[in-house]
């Protein structure tokens, strides 16, 4: 009988770590979702950038289109073309396709913002290990 008691709970723990890594996935999607409806409803043309920064914090993608005009670009559902991602990962990462909420600036001010699908390129940033306040371009910038 011991021996079906450690298997019992050893089902049991792994059933309890398995209910919470697929609960990480589920809440980040919950809350990018959540915060693009937010978003969506909040955002005023003519917001600067450093005040969207400042109230969304930083963007998941940032493409330069010309001298004056910039997009980010803000997952929304970032993991739909992969279901292990969807439950278990936390975080957009390279190759995940989905609906991201795009912001354009032109100017440095918002002009407009819609929801767009994108997948997730590659990024290209050094390694690196600091201290203090965070680098605003540390985004995926192309």
């Amino acid at each position: 009988m011991k021996i079906y008691a450690v298997t019992t709970k050893v089902r049991m723990l792994i059933c309890f770590l398995a209910c919470t890594a697929g609960a990480c996935g589920a809440a980040y999607q919950a809350s990018t979702q959540i915060r693009s409806h937010r978003m969506m409803d909040s955002l005023k043309p003519g917001q600067t950038m450093p005040e969207v920064r400042q109230e969304w914090g930083q963007p998941d993608i940032i493409t330069d289109q010309d001298q004056n005009t910039e997009t980010w670009s803000y997952a929304s559902r970032a993991n739909s073309n992969d279901i292990a991602a969807t439950l278990l990962y936390t975080a957009a990462k390279e190759g995940d396709s989905g609906q991201f909420l795009d912001l354009r600036f032109v100017d440095g001010k918002l002009v407009s913002w819609s929801k767009q699908p994108h997948t997730m390129p590659a990024k290209r940033q050094s390694f690196g290990i600091g201290f203090g306040a965070a680098n605003p371009h540390d985004a995926t910038h192309f």
